[in-house]
Order: C-alpha cells, then sequence, then structure tokens
C-alpha cells in the first residue's frame, strides 16, 4: 500500500498507514511499534521503526521517532515555555550522552523564514567547547557540558554539501554526537509550528519539499546523531487532498481533479505568524539543547547569555 502524503512526522505516516491496515489487522504491524503519553499538559507520542519491515511501510529509516505537541508557544506564557523545554531535555537525554562532547548543526537558510529554524536555534545555543579549551578551571567549576555549532548554510551559498562540512567539524571538534536540527514538513494543520520531532533514525534536509540533498545519520556522520525538526511548511496539495477527503469527496476524484488542474505538488504554505512562531521554536530547541548539557543553567540566565 502506497502512502500518498508528503510529510516528514513519522506519527503522521504510521497514521496514515494504519487507516487502511486497521480495517482488517489488530494491533501494529510488523516494523513498528507505537505509544504514547501525556506529561504536563504535554502530549508525546514514539514511533520505533524496528526492522525494514517497518521502513518500507512507511519509508523511514529504522529508529525511535518522538513527536512532541507543544501548542502555540509564541502565545503562551513562560511557564508554559519552560515545561515544553523540560519535556524535550528528557527526550534529548533519552537519545543522546549529555556528558560527552555534542556538535549542533543548525541546518537550513536562515534568509527564508520558515527555514530558518536551525541557523536560529544555534543562535540561541549555549556553545562552551572554546571555555574548555581556553579557561578550563571556568568551566569545570561552571559544571558546562562540551557544546560545538556549525551553520553550514546551503548548497547554494556555499558550494558545499552540509553532510561534508559537518563530517569535518566533527574531526576537528571531536564530538561524540550530532544533533542536526531542521525545518520540516507536516500534513496536519494543527502540527505546523506546533510540534517538535527528535529521532535518532536521521533526516534528510530538503526531502520534506521535494530537494532531497542526502541524508545525515550515523552512517554518513561516523557518530552518533540525533535529529531535532520542527514542522514549518504544508504541502498544498496534500493540504487540499485532506480537506476535500473530509468533505466526503473520493480520494481517486480528488486526485484526478488534481491533476487535471496542474496541481504539480511544488507548492508549499506556512502559518501567517510564521515569522514569530519560527523564532519561538527556535529559541525552544536552542534552549532545550543547552539545558541538556548545562545542567546548571536555569532558563533565566540562558535569556542574558
Amino acid at each position: 500500500m502506497s502512502i500518498r502524503i508528503r510529510t516528514d512526522m513519522a506519527s503522521e505516516l504510521r497514521g496514515e498507514y494504519m487507516k487502511e491496515y486497521s480495517k482488517t489487522h489488530s494491533g501494529e504491524p510488523d516494523g513498528i511499534r507505537y505509544s504514547e503519553y501525556e506529561k504536563n499538559g504535554l502530549k508525546v507520542s514514539k514511533v520505533s521503526i524496528v526492522n525494514e519491515n517497518g521502513e518500507r511501510l512507511i519509508g523511514k529509516p529504522v529508529g525511535e521517532y518522538y513527536s512532541l505537541y507543544t501548542g502555540k508557544l509564541w502565545l503562551s506564557d513562560f511557564n508554559s515555555f519552560k515545561k515544553a523545554s523540560n519535556e524535550l531535555v528528557r527526550i534529548i537525554s533519552t537519545l543522546c550522552d549529555v556528558h560527552s562532547p555534542v556538535l549542533v548543526a543548525g541546518l537550513g537558510n536562515r534568509y527564508i523564514t520558515a527555514d530558518a529554524i536551525g541557523p536560529l536555534a544555534c543562535s540561541n545555543l549555549i556553545v562552551s567547547r572554546h571555555i574548555k579549551q581556553y579557561e578550563r578551571k571556568i568551566y569545570d567549576s561552571a559544571g558546562l557540558g562540551e557544546v560545538s555549532a556549525i551553520v553550514p548554510g546551503v548548497l547554494a551559498q556555499t558550494g558545499i554539501d552540509a553532510i561534508q562540512l559537518i563530517r569535518s567539524a566533527v574531526k576537528e571538534t571531536g564530538a561524540e554526537c550530532v544533533i542536526a536540527v531542521d525545518a520540516l514538513a507536516c500534513r496536519e494543520v494543527q502540527s505546523l509550528a506546533c510540534s517538535v520531532q527528535i529521532t535518532d533514525g536521521g533526516i534528510s534536509p530538503g526531502s520534506g519539499v521535494g530537494n532531497d540533498r542526502g541524508e545525515i545519520s550515523k552512517r554518513t556522520v561516523g557518530v552518533k546523531t540525533v535529529c531535532i525538526g520542527v514542522p514549518t511548511v504544508i504541502d498544498a496539495r496534500t493540504f487540499v487532498r485532506d480537506s476535500l477527503e473530509n468533505a466526503g469527496i473520493d480520494r481517486d476524484g480528488i486526485e484526478k481533479a488534481m491533476n487535471n488542474s496542474g496541481c504539480k505538488g511544488n507548492t508549499y504554505v506556512c502559518s501567517k505568524d510564521c515569522d514569530v512562531a519560527v523564532d519561538e521554536m527556535a529559541r525552544l530547541v536552542g534552549y532545550a539543547i543547552s539545558k541538556a548539557y548545562h545542567r546548571s543553567l536555569t532558563y533565566e540566565e540562558m535569556m542574558y547569555m
């Protein structure tokens, strides 16, 4: 069975597959495990792809895929922000050894708002490797982890693929883990800039908008790789199809109508408040990574650093 939606979110891909699978089967299909829980008013789902069959069914590599649903943090108070960040810290600490050196890679184009999550997250990061290198006593007394960052830009800006720059930075810094941060595409409007996906299954920058620049994972980087993504755009074709299906229109008829109208799936939409949403979600990711590796720092202190 093919899945005819464009999304980077494993939870959405699994949900689409289960619509048909659950009509004739019970439980989860071979290769996929799913669970969810709620903590402090926040929903977290986990999709585990455990073998090649799971990969084939939903098109995601073997790995753990957490989805944290934060709601519209840019319209909430700082207490809600801290609750979301604390849960993100917990998930990061589950997937990463927060006591080892880490390199954070902010992927994307900082000059395109919907694609700026990675670079902006690095702007909110508390980097510390330079302190360890030159002021060891300060480093030890502050209780800081070893964090470095790179913003590799996009191919059109540098002429160099991000994976090449990341591999070089890992070699130079001695990082034992890479955390790659990027913007994603989602299917569900309620997930748009309101959720975070965290996975150790790797990421392919640009794949959500049909511009795959190659895989970033442990296999290609050489060290443990965790990817944090925030969905900032929706494929217009997927959005229209879902809306018409919910209105009771036959899927095959929708496909035919869209093909005849020239809707080929190369248009993406974002929310009208994308700028403030991206700023806040990038701050969430940057602060959460910092908190995971610098346990002694408070969020209030991070605001002034």
